[in-house]
């Protein structure tokens, strides 16, 4: 890849500035879910990660590629689901259901718009 280049992901600069923030918001992802699982804290940060992991990658799949696969994709899945049978009953009954239905609709964003372009 160029040093120089007209889109944001056409240079080689650019390129690993954006790799550093998905490393970022991964790594802090990785570390919230040992957090919560381990202490069964009632917090939802795994899916507000994957939610900017998702935004990100929408517009530099190639820079998402490199730094979170399916792997770290299933993952998060598992552990969100192991955490919400940890801690669902600590959440206050009007927002439960809701939290796994948007946690379910963010799952299925990543795959359609992520997962499955990446493996076509």
């Amino acid at each position: 890849m160029p040093y120089w280049g007209a889109k944001p992901d056409q240079n080689d600069y650019a390129f690993d500035h954006v790799g550093a923030y998905i490393h970022r918001i991964k790594d802090q992802m990785m570390k919230g879910i040992a957090t919560v699982l381990e202490k069964a804290y009632p917090e939802q940060s795994i899916v507000a990660s994957l939610a900017c992991l998702r935004a990100i990658g929408e517009r530099f799949p190639k820079n998402l590629a490199v730094s979170f696969d399916e792997d770290d994709f299933l993952f998060a899945k598992k552990s969100f689901m192991e955490w919400y049978e940890k801690v669902k009953l600590k959440l206050p009954s009007k927002y439960r259901d809701a939290i796994l239905e948007e946690a379910n609709k963010e799952f299925a964003l990543f795959e359609e718009r992520i997962l499955r372009v990446k493996n076509e």
